[in-house]
């Protein structure tokens, strides 16, 4: 069994080592010079601030953070570093998570890699995701920053002197949350209120008053990322937008679109057959609570997180908010199946599924699925191209000549990694990308290195 366990884990750091070593070849692209070219202006930081949640979207957190930008410091090895350091606290944060719900630390470290490996490689767009600092700003952060709000709710109920500090700090991190996009201001408010409807029979009045400060407050910090004068500007620049039939139908097509794609993938399968077997190790919180909620929910997120692109754009886009929600999915899936488990009493009538010889081999097919299944498979073959250096290399001649020749028209890069989903230059001086490209080097005069 001892070895069993050493083989998994030995394999799931070296499925994960691609995607990490993939971090140190992630360069900049797109709104990142945009923000670089703002981060840099000579006016004071609460006026940059400003100017992007009065006149471009009201996502106070990410508008801090996108003001904080690594450009501004001209290493490209510090935003590659901050991609690394990103990924790394997910997995911290998910094992803490996990932990609380599983007694065994070995069993705990598994889930989180497991869970790592399945963000990374059925995220719909991992470029924008995990290897770009905006990304990383509006949505990867949001995640994390919410399950570490999750962690501390959870311990209110048994903090004794402790109380106080531990719901200032959860009610701190849950206006911070909200703050990174508009699905976080739809998602999470909604999540609050169905605690408040799950719960209204508990007998315990002191939970009844934390989710009812919770849900003020997430309700509140919503209005100010929804209601935002900067919201209304953006989206004017899209004449497709508030079509609500369109935006209904286009999003109901989407949600099931993307979790029939993301359960039914081998991998997702694979691991489903083992939270059902190992469903009685849960701890009884879990495992009681009611699956057509959880279910609920799930569906709930995944649509919202397509019914506000299109009412807001009239496309679903970048695939960005799908980023966003796909952990909330995961977690809110195998939750669910867990329950479903329990409740029916699956993981005695199939108790083969939790032997140790059948946990390894179903463990052994969903690491091959995740390896062999959609982002994992590009960055490996990017890996094996050795396309990054040349990527690099482009990307160092152009903006040498930006520097040089000013006036001239900016290049595409030809050689883009798969793993890579850019949006580039148009060599042409009127699209947004190439003007904010050209202002950054111009105008802030930092030579990236």
């Amino acid at each position: 069994m001892r070895n069993a366990k050493i083989v998994i884990l030995v394999l799931l750091l070296v499925a994960l080592f691609p995607y990490l070593l993939t971090c140190f070849y992630a360069l900049p692209f797109a709104d990142d010079f945009c923000f670089g070219w703002t981060a840099s202006e000579n006016i004071p930081f609460v006026q940059k601030f400003l100017n992007q949640y009065l006149h471009w979207n009201g996502r106070y957190t990410s508008d801090v953070l996108v003001n904080l930008h690594p450009l501004t410091t001209g290493s490209l090895l510090f935003y590659q570093c901050i991609c690394f350091v990103s990924i790394l606290s997910m997995l911290c944060v998910v094992f803490i998570l996990v932990r609380k719900f599983l007694s065994n630390n070995m069993a705990s470290v598994f889930v989180a890699l497991f869970f790592l490996l399945c963000y990374l490689s059925c995220q719909p767009n991992i470029t924008e995701g995990v290897y770009w600092y905006i990304g990383l700003a509006n949505y990867h952060w949001g995640c994390i920053f919410f399950m570490l709000q999750l962690l501390l709710l959870r311990d209110l109920t048994g903090a004794g002197k402790s109380r106080s500090p531990l719901l200032i700090a959860s009610l701190l991190l849950l206006v911070v949350s909200i703050g990174f996009n508009e699905v976080a201001a739809a998602i999470i408010p909604a999540y609050y209120f169905a605690a408040l409807i799950y719960f209204r029979r508990d007998k315990s009045m002191q939970l009844h008053r934390i989710l009812w400060m919770h849900f003020a407050v997430a309700f509140i910090a919503s209005a100010f990322v929804i209601f935002s004068p900067g919201n209304f500007t953006r989206e004017g620049v899209f004449p497709e937008h508030f079509k609500l039939v369109h935006s209904l139908l286009y999003a109901s097509m989407q949600t099931v679109r993307f979790i029939g794609r993301w359960s039914l993938s081998v991998p997702f399968a694979a691991l489903s057959l083992i939270a059902i077997g190992k469903a009685d190790e849960v701890k009884s919180d879990l495992k009681n609570t009611d699956y057509r909620v959880l279910l609920v929910l799930l569906v709930f997120t995944v649509f919202m997180a397509a019914f506000l692109p299109y009412m807001a754009t009239g496309i679903l886009g970048q695939h960005r908010t799908m980023n966003y929600v796909f952990p909330f999915f995961i977690v809110l899936w195998f939750s669910s199946l867990i329950s479903v488990s329990c409740q029916y009493r699956w993981h005695v009538k199939l108790k083969h599924l939790g032997t140790t010889t059948n946990v390894f081999v179903i463990a052994l097919v969903a690491i091959a699925g995740l390896v062999m299944h959609g982002n994992g498979v590009l960055v490996v073959t990017d890996l094996q191209r050795g396309v990054f250096q040349q990527y690099r290399t482009e990307f160092m001649e152009r903006q040498a000549g930006i520097v040089q020749l000013p006036l001239a028209r900016i290049p595409a890069l030809q050689s883009v990694p798969g793993a890579f989903k850019i949006v580039d230059v148009k060599s042409d001086t009127t699209y947004w990308v190439d003007k904010c490209m050209k202002r950054f080097y111009t105008e802030t005069g930092i030579a990236l290195h």
